[in-house]
């Protein structure tokens, strides 16, 4: 076991209490009747916990560089975590938070492996729900209206996934006598509660109040992706990789129709989306294209089958167009699609499927060190997900115009994702300003614009972290391809990537031997 391994073993049991659901969704098993505790006493002694296995992290002496850099991530993830909770109050300040944990901790369970002690665990949370949307109430301590909102749009998600619950669970719930009903009909009437609580919420009126600020945003580029780059620079970096994408965009339209705008071009593409049994046909036959392309180009794509599912409602409200799912403790790996245009579909599946973030994953949790198995900066699978979608384009994965030019509108979608992202955080876009915005130059409608805006509110630097990612993940290969030569492999190079799981690109740099 890495000399950091026990410390991170302590880390996720802390984490996994924390956040219940989070264990569900890892496959981490004793959480499964569990939500989380977000009240300020609940909060207070998880911080103490947190400082705890902080400071024996810093304090941890290694000699080897592949532990210094285990070490480095943990700690960073701590020192994020414990920012978050000291300077931003997110469980005070988001409403909306709270209600996704509780809808992820109900569909964690609705995977259909394990259904008897599924349908106990999720009688236990139903059973806490109404206790913990009481703790919601209590904990608010006026939080900005735009994500105020939000909650009041998840609520009908997540009585819908109690109704899935409640139908799925329905045969073993049923021995339960009136116990499970009983506990339905309060968890709902909990849910009303809330929403009449809400809505007579004096919630902060202030049009930049989902901003985290300027000054938070420069903390999470360092140790969350460490990045060395402040806000500031990669907002200005955007702003020039929107501008070329863009005009690369251009090209490839006129080469299809020189006489139409590229937006012009690509809803001609569009169609209606097909009945569910259709699409997911269809998607199962991009899965397999996307792979064989994948192997004929001696990449490896190992990795457990994937289900195809719908995006359910809730998960809507945040994620509009499509999501990969990693298998958990009651459900197997998906890839879960909303209502993206059919022309993305293909492009989409390359990201989430094979080679993208489930081939990714899959990797990640062969590796025998907990840190490299568990840890994680988003900047790393989601920068892998477009990397791998640009790697198959450049080896000629679709190549005819077309499907080029649905490829590059959805990077330009990244690349406008990650401008609204620090847009907002850093009080240059109000909310509405970043639905403006994306309405003004995607080809998207109001509700989709308005998730990913709610989203971003919820995930700071989640978008802006994606694109760092790609940049980081390309530079890497060019800068290992020039210092092996000729000796260079790409596959050797993904091999040794894979090594490193979900840790931030400057810290696989330093483990390759490069400078971060």
């Amino acid at each position: 076991m890495a000399i950091t391994d026990a410390l991170c073993r302590s880390f996720l049991d802390l984490w996994w209490h924390f956040d219940p659901a989070a264990a569900t969704q890892a496959g981490a098993p004793g959480y499964e009747g569990r939500l989380g505790a977000f009240d300020p006493d609940s909060m207070r002694a998880h911080l103490a916990a947190f400082r705890s296995i902080a400071g024996a992290v810093e304090e941890l002496e290694v000699d080897d560089t592949a532990d210094e850099i285990d070490r480095t991530a943990l700690l960073d993830r701590l020192r994020v975590l414990l920012f978050r909770f000291e300077r931003e109050h997110p469980w005070e300040r988001n409403p909306a938070l709270w209600l996704e944990h509780a809808a992820a901790a109900f569909e964690g369970l609705l995977g259909g492996l394990g259904n008897d002690s599924g349908a106990e665990a999720a009688l236990e949370r139903l059973r806490a729900l109404p206790g913990f949307l009481g703790s919601l109430r209590e904990t608010l301590r006026k939080p900005p209206l735009f994500l105020v909102e939000t909650a009041l749009a998840q609520l009908p998600a997540l009585s819908a996934v109690l109704d899935e619950a409640g139908e799925h669970f329905e045969p073993a719930w049923s021995a339960a006598g009136g116990e499970a009903a009983a506990a339905m009909t309060e968890a709902k009437a909990a849910l009303d509660q809330l929403e009449s609580a809400l809505r007579r919420l004096a919630a902060d009126p202030d049009p930049y109040g989902a901003a985290i600020g300027e000054d938070e945003v420069d903390l999470l580029l360092h140790h969350e992706h460490a990045s060395i780059h402040n806000a500031a620079e990669v907002w200005r970096a955007a702003l020039r990789l929107a501008a070329e994408v863009e005009n690369e965009v251009t090209a490839l339209a006129a080469v299809i129709d020189a006489g139409r705008s590229w937006r012009e071009v690509y809803d001609w593409q569009r169609e209606e989306s097909p009945v569910w049994s259709e699409l997911s046909a269809n998607v199962l036959e991009d899965l397999e294209g996307a792979t064989r392309f994948a192997e004929s180009q001696g990449l490896s794509t190992r990795a457990p089958p994937l289900d195809v599912v719908p995006l359910s409602a809730a998960t809507q409200v945040l994620e509009p167009l499509a999501r990969y799912r990693p298998a958990g403790a009651f459900s197997r790996p998906a890839l879960q699609l909303g209502d993206p245009d059919r022309p993305a579909i293909p492009w989409l599946v390359v990201r989430l499927g094979v080679p993208g973030m489930h081939l990714h994953r899959s990797q990640r949790e062969l590796l025998p060190a907990l840190v490299r198995r568990h840890i994680a900066a988003p900047s790393t699978p989601l920068g892998w997900s477009i990397y791998a979608a640009d790697l198959l384009a450049e080896l000629g994965y679709r190549s005819d115009p077309e499907a080029r030019l649905v490829q590059r509108v959805l990077f330009f979608r990244d690349v406008q994702l990650a401008i609204v992202d620090l847009g907002l955080h850093t009080k240059q876009f109000t909310a509405e300003e970043a639905v403006a915005h994306l309405l003004g130059r995607l080809p998207c409608d109001r509700r989709s614009a308005l998730a990913d805006v709610r989203r971003l509110a919820c995930r700071p630097i989640s978008a802006c972290a994606a694109i760092l990612g790609w940049q980081e993940l390309r530079r890497l290969r060019d800068d290992v391809k020039a210092a092996r030569g000729e000796e260079f492999s790409l596959e050797q190079f993904h091999r040794e990537l894979f090594g490193y799981g979900g840790l931030p690109v400057p810290l696989i740099r330093w483990g390759m031997g490069l400078d971060a």
